[in-house]
């Protein structure tokens, strides 16, 4: 079989399907996509809404509830305790098939039927920590989301394992550390990024098994260095305490002279390690994995986004979670021991279900909302016997694939095509999609999304005027109101949060927890590859750097003699 191009019906730009792609449709029985890539992530990103928060009645016990679903929402809301429990039925939403509408149109009608829970974690495993979401065994933590397993941390996301962190993003094993992003395995690194294994470190970029550095890039396995430069213990005692990182202006101050430092020496062309037959950027201990972003311990994967732990394989378009899970296709924030999940959102240990929302430990399921605890052969949430629930499976894929459904942009949904983001329980703007494209109203709006304008109430003025430096915060800063320098939205210290940066010597933030998060995603490097040539040999190389950014770029054999 030949490659072929075709024309997205969304953008309307080409793209194109390999050989090795139709092989992957045949085998998993759906047809080719008929939107790019791109178009097929942004869709997807559009159905995880984890990050923005809102206070709304639950719609059975009339609790005031902290959730992702705003109080003007359509969708019904259950306090999570509940929504896990035996004390509703979601099959008793159920109801027939009717082969005289369009199927995306019916699944909407159950979402907005069945009862949603007001945040989407394993709240189980959660302790004192009630302003989290997309997350796991926590205790004692705030505003933390997509994280596994914390305690006495805030405002992290993407995180596995962290205790006592702040302000750090795509990280794992961590102790410690503040304003940080994609380290591994450090204690008390602060201002730093792609450092593995360190502890006690500064403003440093790429370094590996170092400590007590300061402003460094590149580094492997050394102590003691400022900019690069060796010290003696007692040098780099003297020189450290010259730095004053408590002050706001000590800090742009530094940081500029790092961002000029780092224009001075190599990166490498790609982030990863361990791999064989990959491409994309940040991929780790991996196998055949192509076109994909931030992952580890993949294998034959493509167009996958986001998946923290693995193993992951055997999948196609699959953004956030994994853990163990194969055959997925067109799926988001799903995982824990699943496979063959197709076209589905927030879906844990299931196997063979297509077109489901909030579906946990289950089979066999079709356009279903909120099934758990091993139901199988669900229809709509009906009950069908394997029987009548395969031939029923089929005669719907075919009447969804002889009559599309059509969105208000006139793109056509045929059976193979994941669902509307118009349909999301999220807007553009409340959604993760925001975060990796981000939109305005006008053109979100364009494009079939949904949006929400934000609460006038949320942008007062501060009541207090912060000092420079955090030697001269008082105590009572955490009854005060501030005011984001960014994007004008009030924000709060909080107790454990100011004990922090009391305790490291670093300045009170003068942006919002959201703004803070998002500058770090804006550090990364994009998804996009581009050609380029290693600045040392001059060979060609497919780097995440694009031919006009300033770094210099190497290739893996001149960066390996060279640095590491």
């Amino acid at each position: 079989m030949n490659s072929e191009t075709r024309q997205c019906q969304n953008c309307k730009f080409d793209f194109t399907i390999e050989p090795d792609d139709f092989a992957f449709y045949e085998t998993i029985h759906v047809p080719p996509p008929t939107w790019c890539p791109r178009c097929r992530l942004v869709r997807r990103l559009a159905w995880q809404g984890y990050r923005i928060l809102y206070k709304r009645k639950c719609d059975i016990t009339g609790d005031m509830l902290i959730t992702t679903h705003h109080s003007e929402s359509p969708y019904k809301m259950y306090r999570q305790d509940i929504w896990w429990s035996d004390q509703w039925d979601p099959k008793g939403y159920g109801y027939d098939y009717d082969f005289s509408r369009s199927f995306f149109e019916q699944f909407h009608e159950l979402q907005l039927r069945v009862p949603l829970p007001n945040l989407y974690t394993a709240h189980s495993t959660m302790v004192n920590s009630d302003y989290c979401n997309a997350a796991s065994g926590l205790k004692n933590c705030y505003l933390c989301f997509r994280i596994t397993n914390g305690e006495d941390d805030g405002y992290l996301n993407t995180i596995v394992d962290a205790k006592g962190s702040y302000d750090t993003s795509f990280a794992n094993n961590i102790e410690g550390c503040y304003g940080s992003f994609r380290i591994n395995k450090c204690y008390q690194a602060f201002f730093s990024q792609d450092c593995d294994n360190c502890h006690n470190i500064w403003f440093s970029r790429d370094i590996a098994g170092c400590s007590d550095c300061i402003g460094c890039i590149n580094l492997r396995n050394k102590q003691f260095c400022i900019f690069n430069e060796q010290y003696t213990k007692e040098e780099y005692e003297k020189l450290q305490k010259e730095f004053d990182f408590g002050s706001v202006q000590g800090i742009e101050e530094f940081k500029s002279k790092v961002d000029l430092l780092l224009l001075k020496y190599p990166r490498r062309h790609f982030h990863g390690l361990k791999n064989y037959d990959v491409s994309g950027e940040y991929i780790y201990a991996s196998k055949n994995v192509k076109n994909s972003y931030l992952l580890a311990n993949g294998e034959n994967l493509r167009y996958c986004q986001f998946l923290k732990n693995g193993p992951a394989r055997n999948a196609y378009d699959w953004t956030f979670f994994g853990d163990n899970s194969e055959w997925m296709y067109d799926t988001v924030w799903t995982g824990i021991t699943a496979s063959h999940n197709k076209f589905s959102v927030w879906c844990y240990g299931c196997r063979d279900i297509e077109y489901c929302f909030g579906c946990m430990n289950s089979g066999n399921l079709f356009g279903c909302v909120g099934l758990r605890g091993g139901a199988e052969y669900c229809i709509l949430n009906k009950q069908y016997t394997k029987s009548e629930y395969l031939d029923l499976v089929a005669r719907i894929k075919k009447q969804m694939a002889e009559i599309p459904y059509r969105d208000a942009q006139g793109r056509e949904y045929r059976y193979g095509e994941m669902l509307p983001s118009a349909m999301s329980p999220w807007t553009y703007n409340e959604s993760a999609a925001q975060e990796w494209f981000p939109s305005i109203k006008e053109e979100a709006i364009k494009e079939g999304f949904l949006w929400r304008d934000q609460d006038v109430r949320e942008y007062r003025d501060a009541t207090i005027v912060l000092p420079d430096h955090i030697k001269d915060v008082p105590d009572t800063l955490i009854k005060e109101i501030l005011k984001c320098e960014q994007c004008g939205k009030n924000y709060q210290i909080i107790p454990m949060e100011l004990q922090f940066l009391k305790r490291f010597n670093l300045p009170v933030p003068r942006q919002c927890p959201l703004c803070r998060d998002r500058a770090r995603i804006t550090q990364l490097n994009p998804m996009e590859i581009f050609s380029r040539t290693c600045s040392k040999c001059g060979v060609n190389i497919q780097t995440s750097y694009a031919p006009g950014r300033p770094e210099i770029v190497y290739c893996e054999g001149c960066y390996q003699n060279e640095v590491a």
